[in-house]
Protein backbone atom coordinates (compact mmCIF):
# COMPACT_ATOMS: atom_id res chain seq x y z
CA UNK A 1 0.00 0.00 0.00
CA UNK A 2 2.78 2.38 0.89
CA UNK A 3 4.50 1.51 -2.42
CA UNK A 4 1.40 2.65 -4.24
CA UNK A 5 1.37 5.86 -2.27
CA UNK A 6 5.01 6.45 -3.12
CA UNK A 7 4.20 5.94 -6.77
CA UNK A 8 1.56 8.68 -6.63
CA UNK A 9 3.95 11.08 -4.96
CA UNK A 10 6.63 10.81 -7.76
CA UNK A 11 6.18 12.18 -11.28
CA UNK A 12 7.04 10.21 -14.48
CA UNK A 13 10.33 12.05 -14.90
CA UNK A 14 11.26 11.25 -11.24
CA UNK A 15 12.87 14.72 -10.79
CA UNK A 16 9.80 16.61 -9.38
CA UNK A 17 8.41 15.46 -5.96
CA UNK A 18 5.25 16.40 -4.06
CA UNK A 19 5.37 15.93 -0.26
CA UNK A 20 2.31 14.68 1.52
CA UNK A 21 1.55 15.43 5.20
CA UNK A 22 -0.32 12.72 7.08
CA UNK A 23 -2.91 14.38 9.39
CA UNK A 24 -4.38 11.25 11.00
CA UNK A 25 -8.07 10.33 11.14
CA UNK A 26 -10.38 12.81 9.47
CA UNK A 27 -12.12 15.33 11.76
CA UNK A 28 -14.83 17.75 10.53
CA UNK A 29 -13.58 20.39 13.00
CA UNK A 30 -10.04 20.45 11.58
CA UNK A 31 -8.97 22.86 8.81
CA UNK A 32 -6.87 20.92 6.22
CA UNK A 33 -4.36 22.33 3.68
CA UNK A 34 -3.39 21.11 0.22
CA UNK A 35 -1.71 17.65 0.30
CA UNK A 36 -2.89 16.89 3.83
CA UNK A 37 -3.68 13.17 3.94
CA UNK A 38 -6.31 11.69 6.23
CA UNK A 39 -7.68 8.30 7.04
CA UNK A 40 -11.39 7.45 6.88
CA UNK A 41 -11.82 3.86 8.05
CA UNK A 42 -9.48 1.83 5.72
CA UNK A 43 -9.36 4.53 3.01
CA UNK A 44 -6.83 7.36 2.51
CA UNK A 45 -7.69 10.77 1.06
CA UNK A 46 -5.52 13.77 0.05
CA UNK A 47 -6.87 17.35 0.38
CA UNK A 48 -6.98 19.12 -3.00
CA UNK A 49 -7.78 22.61 -1.58
CA UNK A 50 -6.64 24.89 1.19
CA UNK A 51 -8.92 25.86 4.12
CA UNK A 52 -10.71 22.53 3.71
CA UNK A 53 -13.14 22.50 6.66
CA UNK A 54 -16.11 20.23 7.38
CA UNK A 55 -16.14 18.57 3.93
CA UNK A 56 -16.49 14.82 4.26
CA UNK A 57 -13.87 13.23 1.90
CA UNK A 58 -16.18 10.53 0.47
CA UNK A 59 -18.85 13.10 -0.45
CA UNK A 60 -16.63 15.89 -1.80
CA UNK A 61 -14.61 14.65 -4.75
CA UNK A 62 -13.72 18.20 -5.77
CA UNK A 63 -11.95 18.72 -2.47
CA UNK A 64 -10.54 15.29 -1.71
CA UNK A 65 -8.80 12.60 -3.83
CA UNK A 66 -9.09 8.94 -2.91
CA UNK A 67 -5.61 7.51 -2.71
CA UNK A 68 -6.07 3.92 -1.56
CA UNK A 69 -8.64 1.60 -0.09
CA UNK A 70 -8.20 -1.62 1.89
CA UNK A 71 -6.48 -2.85 4.99
CA UNK A 72 -2.93 -4.06 5.22
CA UNK A 73 -1.92 -7.17 7.05
CA UNK A 74 -0.75 -6.50 10.59
CA UNK A 75 2.90 -7.27 11.12
CA UNK A 76 4.19 -9.56 13.78
CA UNK A 77 4.66 -8.11 17.23
CA UNK A 78 8.18 -7.01 17.94
CA UNK A 79 10.18 -8.33 20.88
CA UNK A 80 9.54 -6.86 24.37
CA UNK A 81 11.96 -4.11 25.21
CA UNK A 82 14.21 -4.22 28.23
CA UNK A 83 12.85 -2.88 31.54
CA UNK A 84 13.82 0.74 32.07
CA UNK A 85 15.57 2.06 35.18
CA UNK A 86 13.38 2.88 38.23
CA UNK A 87 12.27 6.48 38.31
CA UNK A 88 12.66 8.74 41.35
CA UNK A 89 10.12 8.45 44.25
CA UNK A 90 7.05 10.65 43.88
CA UNK A 91 5.95 13.21 46.54
CA UNK A 92 4.18 11.96 49.67
CA UNK A 93 0.40 11.82 49.36
CA UNK A 94 -2.02 13.64 51.72
CA UNK A 95 -2.92 12.04 55.10
CA UNK A 96 -5.95 9.82 54.84
CA UNK A 97 -9.12 10.25 56.95
CA UNK A 98 -9.16 8.91 60.56
CA UNK A 99 -10.60 5.44 60.70
CA UNK A 100 -13.50 4.41 62.91
CA UNK A 101 -12.84 3.94 66.68
CA UNK A 102 -12.01 0.42 67.60
CA UNK A 103 -13.89 -1.47 70.33
CA UNK A 104 -13.14 -0.68 74.01
CA UNK A 105 -10.45 -2.81 75.59
CA UNK A 106 -11.06 -4.85 78.73
CA UNK A 107 -11.27 -2.98 82.09
CA UNK A 108 -7.97 -2.80 83.91
CA UNK A 109 -7.44 -4.03 87.45
CA UNK A 110 -8.50 -1.74 90.37
CA UNK A 111 -5.63 0.38 91.69
CA UNK A 112 -4.58 0.55 95.31
CA UNK A 113 -6.66 2.80 97.68
CA UNK A 114 -5.11 6.26 98.19
CA UNK A 115 -4.38 7.77 101.58
CA UNK A 116 -7.23 9.61 103.42
CA UNK A 117 -6.90 13.41 103.20
CA UNK A 118 -6.96 15.71 106.26
CA UNK A 119 -10.31 16.78 107.74
CA UNK A 120 -11.53 20.18 106.47
CA UNK A 121 -12.42 23.08 108.82
CA UNK A 122 -15.86 23.00 110.43
CA UNK A 123 -18.53 25.14 108.76
CA UNK A 124 -20.71 27.63 110.65
CA UNK A 125 -23.44 26.11 112.77
CA UNK A 126 -26.94 26.50 111.37
CA UNK A 127 -30.36 26.06 112.92
CA UNK A 128 -32.53 23.31 111.49
CA UNK A 129 -34.41 24.22 108.34
CA UNK A 130 -38.20 23.82 108.13
CA UNK A 131 -39.82 21.90 105.28
CA UNK A 132 -36.49 21.45 103.57
CA UNK A 133 -35.46 25.14 103.66
CA UNK A 134 -31.79 25.96 104.38
CA UNK A 135 -30.80 26.50 107.98
CA UNK A 136 -30.03 30.00 109.32
CA UNK A 137 -26.48 30.79 110.40
CA UNK A 138 -26.54 31.26 114.16
CA UNK A 139 -25.21 34.37 115.86
CA UNK A 140 -22.01 33.71 117.83
CA UNK A 141 -21.19 37.25 119.00
CA UNK A 142 -22.17 38.71 122.37
CA UNK A 143 -25.44 40.67 122.31
CA UNK A 144 -24.83 44.15 123.77
CA UNK A 145 -26.88 47.18 124.89
CA UNK A 146 -25.90 50.84 125.30
CA UNK A 147 -28.54 52.66 127.37
CA UNK A 148 -29.21 56.16 128.70
CA UNK A 149 -31.72 56.67 131.51
CA UNK A 150 -33.50 59.95 132.19
CA UNK A 151 -30.93 62.27 130.58
CA UNK A 152 -32.08 65.90 130.73
CA UNK A 153 -31.29 67.94 127.60
CA UNK A 154 -31.59 71.73 127.45
CA UNK A 155 -33.32 72.96 124.32
CA UNK A 156 -31.01 73.12 121.32
CA UNK A 157 -28.46 70.67 122.74
CA UNK A 158 -27.43 67.19 121.62
CA UNK A 159 -26.84 63.74 123.07
CA UNK A 160 -24.81 60.79 121.80
CA UNK A 161 -26.82 57.58 122.02
CA UNK A 162 -24.11 55.20 120.80
CA UNK A 163 -20.56 55.31 119.47
CA UNK A 164 -18.18 52.50 118.56
CA UNK A 165 -15.12 51.70 116.46
CA UNK A 166 -14.26 48.54 114.58
CA UNK A 167 -16.78 46.22 112.92
CA UNK A 168 -20.25 45.42 114.20
CA UNK A 169 -23.92 46.08 113.50
CA UNK A 170 -26.92 47.77 115.09
CA UNK A 171 -30.02 45.66 115.68
CA UNK A 172 -32.56 47.92 117.41
CA UNK A 173 -32.97 51.55 118.53
CA UNK A 174 -35.46 52.50 121.28
CA UNK A 175 -36.25 56.10 122.30
CA UNK A 176 -38.57 57.71 124.85
CA UNK A 177 -39.02 61.42 125.60
CA UNK A 178 -40.80 63.52 128.18
CA UNK A 179 -41.40 67.25 127.70
CA UNK A 180 -43.82 70.07 128.53
CA UNK A 181 -44.76 71.98 125.41
CA UNK A 182 -47.52 72.53 122.88
CA UNK A 183 -45.10 71.58 120.09
CA UNK A 184 -44.06 67.99 119.25
CA UNK A 185 -40.50 68.28 120.52
CA UNK A 186 -39.47 64.62 120.03
CA UNK A 187 -40.87 64.49 116.48
CA UNK A 188 -38.77 67.57 115.61
CA UNK A 189 -35.63 66.19 117.28
CA UNK A 190 -32.99 65.38 114.65
CA UNK A 191 -31.20 62.02 114.65
CA UNK A 192 -27.76 61.80 113.03
CA UNK A 193 -26.22 58.45 112.06
CA UNK A 194 -22.59 58.48 110.92
CA UNK A 195 -21.54 55.05 109.67
CA UNK A 196 -18.05 54.43 108.26
CA UNK A 197 -17.69 58.18 107.63
CA UNK A 198 -21.03 58.60 105.79
CA UNK A 199 -23.67 60.81 107.42
CA UNK A 200 -27.48 60.37 107.41
CA UNK A 201 -29.97 62.69 109.15
CA UNK A 202 -33.70 62.69 109.76
CA UNK A 203 -36.16 63.73 112.44
CA UNK A 204 -37.45 61.21 114.93
CA UNK A 205 -40.84 62.05 113.45
CA UNK A 206 -39.74 60.24 110.26
CA UNK A 207 -37.44 57.63 111.80
CA UNK A 208 -40.08 56.41 114.31
CA UNK A 209 -43.26 57.68 112.54
CA UNK A 210 -43.98 60.14 115.36
CA UNK A 211 -45.19 62.84 112.97
CA UNK A 212 -48.87 63.65 113.42
CA UNK A 213 -49.10 63.15 117.18
CA UNK A 214 -50.44 66.62 117.96
CA UNK A 215 -50.24 68.12 121.43
CA UNK A 216 -52.88 70.85 121.09
CA UNK A 217 -56.03 68.78 120.66
CA UNK A 218 -56.31 68.19 124.40
CA UNK A 219 -56.91 64.43 124.29
CA UNK A 220 -54.80 61.36 124.83
CA UNK A 221 -53.33 59.76 121.71
CA UNK A 222 -53.04 56.28 123.18
CA UNK A 223 -55.62 54.99 120.69
CA UNK A 224 -52.83 54.90 118.11
CA UNK A 225 -50.32 52.82 120.04
CA UNK A 226 -49.11 49.65 118.37
CA UNK A 227 -46.34 47.05 118.58
CA UNK A 228 -44.95 45.00 115.66
CA UNK A 229 -41.77 43.06 115.03
CA UNK A 230 -39.94 45.94 113.34
CA UNK A 231 -41.70 49.12 114.53
CA UNK A 232 -43.71 50.17 117.58
CA UNK A 233 -45.18 53.22 119.31
CA UNK A 234 -45.54 52.35 122.97
CA UNK A 235 -46.71 55.63 124.52
CA UNK A 236 -48.12 58.93 123.24
CA UNK A 237 -50.08 61.48 125.25
CA UNK A 238 -51.37 64.88 124.27
CA UNK A 239 -52.04 66.42 127.68
CA UNK A 240 -49.62 68.26 129.97
CA UNK A 241 -46.24 66.66 130.59
CA UNK A 242 -46.40 65.00 127.22
CA UNK A 243 -44.54 61.77 126.59
CA UNK A 244 -43.91 59.60 123.60
CA UNK A 245 -41.86 56.43 123.13
CA UNK A 246 -41.18 53.84 120.46
CA UNK A 247 -38.64 51.60 118.85
CA UNK A 248 -37.37 50.54 115.48
CA UNK A 249 -35.62 47.29 114.66
CA UNK A 250 -33.03 48.18 112.02
CA UNK A 251 -29.87 46.51 110.69
CA UNK A 252 -26.96 48.93 110.27
CA UNK A 253 -23.63 47.32 109.49
CA UNK A 254 -20.45 49.27 110.26
CA UNK A 255 -16.93 48.24 109.31
CA UNK A 256 -14.76 50.86 111.06
CA UNK A 257 -16.97 53.20 113.12
CA UNK A 258 -20.47 54.40 113.97
CA UNK A 259 -21.96 57.29 115.92
CA UNK A 260 -25.66 57.87 116.66
CA UNK A 261 -26.77 61.15 118.25
CA UNK A 262 -29.85 63.36 118.66
CA UNK A 263 -30.23 67.16 118.72
CA UNK A 264 -33.35 68.72 120.27
CA UNK A 265 -35.03 71.84 118.90
CA UNK A 266 -34.24 75.09 120.75
CA UNK A 267 -36.44 76.60 123.43
CA UNK A 268 -37.80 73.46 125.12
CA UNK A 269 -36.05 71.23 127.64
CA UNK A 270 -36.73 67.48 127.61
CA UNK A 271 -35.85 64.20 129.31
CA UNK A 272 -34.67 61.12 127.36
CA UNK A 273 -34.45 57.37 127.83
CA UNK A 274 -32.68 55.46 125.04
CA UNK A 275 -31.42 51.96 124.21
CA UNK A 276 -29.25 50.86 121.32
CA UNK A 277 -28.89 47.10 120.88
CA UNK A 278 -25.96 45.86 118.83
CA UNK A 279 -23.47 43.08 118.10
CA UNK A 280 -19.78 44.02 118.24
CA UNK A 281 -17.31 42.42 115.84
CA UNK A 282 -17.66 40.94 112.36
CA UNK A 283 -20.77 38.84 111.78
CA UNK A 284 -20.40 35.07 111.18
CA UNK A 285 -20.04 34.22 107.51
CA UNK A 286 -23.45 33.78 105.91
CA UNK A 287 -25.34 35.44 108.78
CA UNK A 288 -26.48 38.32 106.55
CA UNK A 289 -27.08 38.34 102.80
CA UNK A 290 -24.54 40.07 100.55
CA UNK A 291 -27.34 42.36 99.33
CA UNK A 292 -27.40 43.89 102.86
CA UNK A 293 -23.78 44.92 102.99
CA UNK A 294 -23.90 48.76 103.01
CA UNK A 295 -26.58 50.82 104.81
CA UNK A 296 -28.35 53.77 103.08
CA UNK A 297 -31.21 56.09 104.01
CA UNK A 298 -33.14 58.49 101.70
CA UNK A 299 -35.33 61.06 103.51
CA UNK A 300 -37.89 63.69 102.53
CA UNK A 301 -38.83 65.44 105.76
CA UNK A 302 -42.51 66.13 106.42
CA UNK A 303 -43.13 69.41 104.62
CA UNK A 304 -45.26 71.28 102.12
CA UNK A 305 -46.26 69.59 98.86
CA UNK A 306 -48.16 71.05 95.90
CA UNK A 307 -51.19 69.40 94.22
CA UNK A 308 -50.03 67.00 91.51
CA UNK A 309 -46.39 67.26 92.63
CA UNK A 310 -44.14 64.22 92.14
CA UNK A 311 -42.03 63.20 95.14
CA UNK A 312 -38.87 61.15 94.69
CA UNK A 313 -39.15 58.63 97.53
CA UNK A 314 -35.97 56.84 96.48
CA UNK A 315 -33.56 58.32 93.90
CA UNK A 316 -32.49 55.75 91.33
CA UNK A 317 -29.82 53.52 92.89
CA UNK A 318 -27.27 51.84 90.60
CA UNK A 319 -25.86 48.42 91.41
CA UNK A 320 -27.14 45.45 93.41
CA UNK A 321 -28.86 45.51 96.78
CA UNK A 322 -32.09 45.16 98.74
CA UNK A 323 -34.90 47.45 99.92
CA UNK A 324 -35.57 47.36 103.67
CA UNK A 325 -38.56 49.67 104.26
CA UNK A 326 -40.66 52.64 103.13
CA UNK A 327 -42.23 55.16 105.58
CA UNK A 328 -44.90 57.70 104.56
CA UNK A 329 -46.49 60.56 106.56
CA UNK A 330 -49.06 63.08 105.30
CA UNK A 331 -51.66 65.59 106.42
CA UNK A 332 -54.21 68.14 105.20
CA UNK A 333 -56.21 70.84 107.00
CA UNK A 334 -59.67 70.04 108.28
CA UNK A 335 -61.64 66.89 108.83
CA UNK A 336 -61.27 65.35 105.37
CA UNK A 337 -60.95 62.01 103.65
CA UNK A 338 -57.26 61.41 102.72
CA UNK A 339 -58.01 61.24 99.01
CA UNK A 340 -54.42 62.20 98.19
CA UNK A 341 -53.72 58.49 98.65
CA UNK A 342 -55.51 57.63 95.39
CA UNK A 343 -52.44 58.23 93.23
CA UNK A 344 -50.38 55.16 92.36
CA UNK A 345 -46.90 54.67 93.85
CA UNK A 346 -44.32 53.72 91.21
CA UNK A 347 -41.31 51.47 91.76
CA UNK A 348 -38.71 50.61 89.09
CA UNK A 349 -36.71 47.43 89.76
CA UNK A 350 -33.87 46.60 87.35
CA UNK A 351 -35.53 48.73 84.67
CA UNK A 352 -39.00 47.20 85.08
CA UNK A 353 -41.83 49.53 86.23
CA UNK A 354 -44.38 48.47 88.87
CA UNK A 355 -47.47 50.53 89.71
CA UNK A 356 -49.56 49.94 92.83
CA UNK A 357 -53.32 50.56 92.83
CA UNK A 358 -53.03 53.35 95.39
CA UNK A 359 -50.91 54.61 98.26
CA UNK A 360 -53.13 53.03 100.89
CA UNK A 361 -52.96 49.74 98.92
CA UNK A 362 -49.18 49.85 99.03
CA UNK A 363 -49.32 50.12 102.85
CA UNK A 364 -51.80 47.27 103.25
CA UNK A 365 -55.30 48.81 103.31
CA UNK A 366 -57.65 49.64 100.43
CA UNK A 367 -59.97 51.93 102.45
CA UNK A 368 -57.66 54.45 104.18
CA UNK A 369 -57.78 52.47 107.45
CA UNK A 370 -60.35 54.75 109.11
CA UNK A 371 -62.31 51.70 110.36
CA UNK A 372 -59.42 49.36 111.06
CA UNK A 373 -55.81 50.38 111.48
CA UNK A 374 -54.13 47.16 110.39
CA UNK A 375 -50.61 46.94 111.79
CA UNK A 376 -48.61 43.86 110.95
CA UNK A 377 -44.94 42.98 110.75
CA UNK A 378 -44.92 43.51 106.99
CA UNK A 379 -46.98 46.72 106.64
CA UNK A 380 -49.53 48.85 108.39
CA UNK A 381 -51.18 52.23 108.97
CA UNK A 382 -49.36 53.96 111.80
CA UNK A 383 -51.88 56.79 112.19
CA UNK A 384 -55.23 57.87 110.73
CA UNK A 385 -56.60 60.66 112.86
CA UNK A 386 -58.90 63.71 112.67
CA UNK A 387 -57.73 66.16 115.30
CA UNK A 388 -60.06 68.71 116.87
CA UNK A 389 -59.63 72.44 117.41
CA UNK A 390 -57.35 74.23 117.43
CA UNK A 391 -55.17 71.77 115.45
CA UNK A 392 -58.01 70.84 113.07
CA UNK A 393 -55.92 68.53 110.87
CA UNK A 394 -56.26 65.09 109.28
CA UNK A 395 -53.19 62.84 109.60
CA UNK A 396 -52.40 59.66 107.68
CA UNK A 397 -49.15 57.68 107.84
CA UNK A 398 -48.05 54.16 106.92
CA UNK A 399 -45.09 51.83 106.85
CA UNK A 400 -44.00 48.84 104.81
CA UNK A 401 -41.16 46.38 105.44
CA UNK A 402 -39.73 44.01 102.84
CA UNK A 403 -38.49 41.33 105.25
CA UNK A 404 -41.26 38.82 104.53
CA UNK A 405 -41.35 39.67 100.79
CA UNK A 406 -37.82 40.84 99.95
CA UNK A 407 -37.35 43.35 97.14
CA UNK A 408 -33.88 42.51 95.82
CA UNK A 409 -32.44 44.37 92.82
CA UNK A 410 -29.49 43.49 90.58
CA UNK A 411 -28.77 46.72 88.68
CA UNK A 412 -31.10 49.55 89.76
CA UNK A 413 -33.94 50.62 92.07
CA UNK A 414 -36.05 53.78 92.30
CA UNK A 415 -39.43 54.95 93.65
CA UNK A 416 -41.67 57.99 93.07
CA UNK A 417 -45.08 59.15 94.38
CA UNK A 418 -47.48 61.82 93.14
CA UNK A 419 -49.75 64.00 95.29
CA UNK A 420 -53.35 63.64 94.11
CA UNK A 421 -54.79 66.43 91.94
CA UNK A 422 -56.67 69.30 93.58
CA UNK A 423 -60.13 67.92 92.77
CA UNK A 424 -59.27 64.67 94.58
CA UNK A 425 -58.21 66.31 97.84
CA UNK A 426 -54.40 66.68 97.79
CA UNK A 427 -52.17 66.49 100.85
CA UNK A 428 -50.77 69.74 102.24
CA UNK A 429 -47.71 68.08 103.83
CA UNK A 430 -45.93 64.84 102.95
CA UNK A 431 -42.77 63.12 104.17
CA UNK A 432 -41.07 59.86 103.11
CA UNK A 433 -38.16 57.74 104.19
CA UNK A 434 -36.59 54.74 102.43
CA UNK A 435 -33.98 52.47 103.98
CA UNK A 436 -32.07 50.21 101.60
CA UNK A 437 -28.79 48.35 101.30
CA UNK A 438 -26.27 47.78 98.53
CA UNK A 439 -23.53 45.20 98.07
CA UNK A 440 -20.87 47.90 97.78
Amino acid sequence: MFAALLGLAVSAAAQARTFVTYAGNYSPSTVYNVNDMVTVGSEFYISLTANNLDNAPAANGSRWALVSSGSGVAGAAGPTGATGAMGPAGPQGATGAIGAMGPAGPQGATGATGAIGPTGPAGPAGSGGENGTPGVVRETRTFSVAHIKGYYILGGNSLTLFSATGPGNIERIQVAASYNSDTPVPANTVMTIVVDGKTYRCTLGMFLLWNGYATTDGVAATQDLFVTKYLGITSATSVSNETISGYRRIYIKYNSSINISIATPPGVNSGWWTQVEYYPGAAPAGRYAATRNVFHMAVNEWGGVAPGQWVTVLPTVAGAGELESIYFVSSAPGKVEPQWLEQNPHIAVDGTDFWYGGTEDFFGNQFYGDQWRGRADEYGIARWYWSGAPDNTTYWSGYRYFEESPMVFSSSLGMTWQNANADAGPAARVGTMAVYYTTE
